[in-house]
């Protein structure tokens, strides 16, 4: 199977206790922090979603979600999206608007 040639399509929308936010077309590589209080999330892309334990993607994932699915979230922390087998480097928005790029 070829992979695939552009960003994930949708939105995956993470609820906290106040209500949801979502990321709408996520990109590749990128780590979406989501934040301590998330109680449920869905992933209505087209693509497969890697959560993580901490907010910045370190280490292998602790869950996955396939597109089009929905699940419960506690302690999943932050979110990457992949397409294909490509390096494991991923850049890190932080909460000042700056980028730090890290490889498992």
């Amino acid at each position: 199977m070829a992979p695939q040639t552009t960003n994930a399509t949708g939105i995956f929308i993470y609820y906290e206790f106040d209500g949801g936010l979502g990321i709408v077309n996520p990109d590749d590589d990128w780590c979406y922090r989501l934040g301590f209080t998330v109680r449920h999330i869905d992933n209505e892309t087209n693509r497969t979603a890697l959560l993580f334990p901490n907010d910045d993607c370190l280490g292998l994932p602790t869950a996955s979600m396939r597109p089009f699915s929905t699940q419960p979230s506690p302690g999943l922390v932050s979110v990457l999206f992949r397409r294909g087998t490509s390096p494991r480097c991923v850049t890190v928005k932080t909460a000042s608007d700056a980028f730090g790029r890290h490889c498992n």
